[in-house]
């Protein structure tokens, strides 16, 4: 049984259209079904909507004229075939039209039963072949990835479609060892191997980025819109990783490897040629380096790329080796000038580094989900630490620890604070947790219960950096919160004569803050001119260089110990 094709007929004349369609029930076996629309517009919708094997297209419509109503319909359904419609006076835009992409043209006023049903048959085998072509001219037979023809052009289109300049990286790629693969195990599953590969690489790239086969065991991958270094070092690690998982050949579990190098557009490489090239040496560099790592082209590159390998395998192991250590800002209250507290912050003591500052590593440890762990030891120390203050008869008043997004976020979080609290025995009176407006917003009712779930427990709530966020006011009125902290870069304007508003955002969250009964602390105050104005506007708390930098445990102890000595003089 021949297979059936649905038939669009694109035509505004009911004569012609019904000429048609008696020509097609004229044989009730021909394997063809007609549907009919009367304007371009409708006939792009039924193409949009429903499977098309064919379409009869008049080229003079009321809504599209001439070449230009071929060309839409081709620009929206580029792999249906197309048949022109035309009259005797119009057939020099016709033949435009085939050389254009339509499969034929027909006459209308010399139009028949065998005529239509032929150039029908053989428009649709013709395209069926076109498509073929192209897909062996562009494609590769056994994976089925582009070729190296269509890589070609995709890098191109990638480079010149850009309105804006971000990097393209081009990776150079290829599997560790697959001679050995071959030679010891045979073609067959070399070549499942390759497809394997090829489907994991599908998987794991974004949507627009490509990945092409170059023959044997080579891929080149085109990772398009890269922002930095780091984004395209954590996409080749995940890339690596996945190809490096165990995989199932023939009934035996290959372990399988990949070198890789990496050029970027456009500081590597004008042009496609050249980008490869870079490419391909950085990949032999890889190689060199023994294998299973990706190397970027420039050594600059490479020098970014190593020190952040060395970080992150030194922050891997900071944890078992105790490297690190909190310390402590304290929080004086506006009124009193007394120490009412002080902000947990954590620090890296690196043994040959020294001490490493937080900016370079806390992002890392929040990409590699370490910032969890780094996060429960950091509240388990601060409870700790504040609880051996209080032992020693001296009175730290409220710590607060800042919590990450994925802590915040993560199951059990509530069980483990309680946890921390039994194993320490501080009071939950003593202990602040802040979070920020982004982490509250980013699920605002799993954040809710979250935070009660908190707040049970009996800790203080905060939100830490308010008003740089897009905080919801209708939530923030609901949520258990105990405070409002001012960002430092509300607090760092006032006093300069900078801005005639100075310090309009500072005083605005203050009066927020205490309309919804909640405390308001200022942190990064470094100046008089800061602490008179908060000062003047009623700000409950102050937090910054102006009362001190954060202290050792030890430091901070002695704080606390001149503390207590001024409040029994005074």
């Amino acid at each position: 049984m021949s297979e059936s094709h649905n038939v669009l007929l694109i035509e505004d004349n009911p004569g012609d259209a019904r000429l048609i369609r008696e020509m097609l029930a004229e044989d009730p076996g021909a394997p063809f079904a007609l549907h009919f629309a009367d304007r371009l517009a409708r006939g792009l919708e039924h193409l949009a909507s429903n499977q098309t094997g064919l379409v009869l297209l008049d080229l003079s419509l009321p809504d599209s004229f001439g070449l230009d109503t071929f060309a839409k319909v081709f620009a929206h359904s580029p792999d249906v075939p197309i048949i022109v419609l035309t009259g005797n006076d119009d057939q020099r835009v016709a033949l435009s039209a085939v050389k254009g992409g339509a499969q034929d043209y027909l006459v209308k006023g010399k139009l028949d039963r065998e005529l239509l049903l032929r150039s029908m048959q053989y428009s649709i085998e013709r395209k069926r072949y076109q498509v073929e072509l192209e897909r062996q001219a562009n494609y590769d037979a056994l994976t089925g990835l582009p070729n190296r023809s269509l890589l070609h052009d995709r890098l191109k289109q990638a480079v010149f479609a850009q309105r804006t300049l971000r990097a393209i990286a081009v990776v150079f790629m290829d599997l560790d060892h697959f001679k050995f693969v071959n030679d010891s195990l045979g073609h067959s599953t070399g070549d499942e191997l390759l497809k394997a590969m090829a489907e994991r690489l599908r998987s794991v790239l974004r949507e627009g980025d490509t990945v092409a086969r170059l023959g044997g065991d080579e891929f080149v991958l085109i990772l398009n819109d890269q922002t930095n270094e780091e984004v395209i070092f954590r996409a080749m690690q995940r890339i690596t990783a996945k190809l490096s998982e165990p995989i199932q050949i023939g009934g035996k579990e290959l372990y399988v490897t990949a070198s890789a190098g990496i050029s970027l557009y456009p500081q590597d490489g004008p042009d496609v040629d050249t980008l490869l090239k870079n490419a391909d040496a950085a990949m032999y560099r890889a190689k060199e380096h023994g294998r299973n790592n990706f190397q970027f082209y420039t050594a600059e590159m490479n020098q970014l790329v190593n020190e952040r390998l060395q970080l992150e395998h030194s922050l891997r192991r900071a944890l078992e080796k105790h490297e690190f250590l909190l310390h402590y800002q304290q929080r004086v209250d506006m009124r009193s000038g007394a120490v009412v507290g002080a902000e947990a912050l954590v620090r890296w003591s690196h043994p040959e580094w020294g001490l490493v500052h937080p900016a370079r590593f806390i992002p890392l440890t929040e990409e590699t989900g370490l910032i969890v762990q780094l996060g429960e030891w950091v509240l388990h120390e601060a409870c700790r630490q504040t609880r051996i203050w209080q032992d020693k008869g001296l009175e730290p008043g409220v710590v607060s620890v800042n919590l990450s997004a994925l802590q915040f976020r993560r199951e059990g979080l509530v069980r483990t604070l309680s946890r921390i609290l039994a194993d320490t025995g501080l009071e939950p009176s003593q202990l602040e947790m802040e979070i920020t407006e982004s982490m509250v917003m980013h699920n605002a009712e799993a954040a809710v219960a979250t935070l009660q779930g908190l707040k049970s427990l009996g800790v203080a709530l905060s939100v830490d950096d308010f008003g740089t966020g897009y905080s919801s006011l209708s939530y923030l009125k609901n949520l258990p919160l105990d405070a409002l902290k001012i960002d430092r870069s509300f607090v760092r304007d006032i006093g300069t004569g900078a801005e005639a508003d100075e310090g309009v955002i500072a005083q605005a969250v203050i009066s927020l803050g205490h309309a919804l009964h909640l405390k308001v602390i200022a942190e990064g105050v470094e100046t008089d001119a800061q602490l008179r104005f908060l000062r003047r506007h009623k700000c409950d708390e102050l937090q910054g260089f102006y009362f001190g930098e954060p202290l050792a445990p030890e430091a901070h102890a002695r704080l606390l110990a001149n503390a207590k000595r001024r409040a029994r003089r005074g």
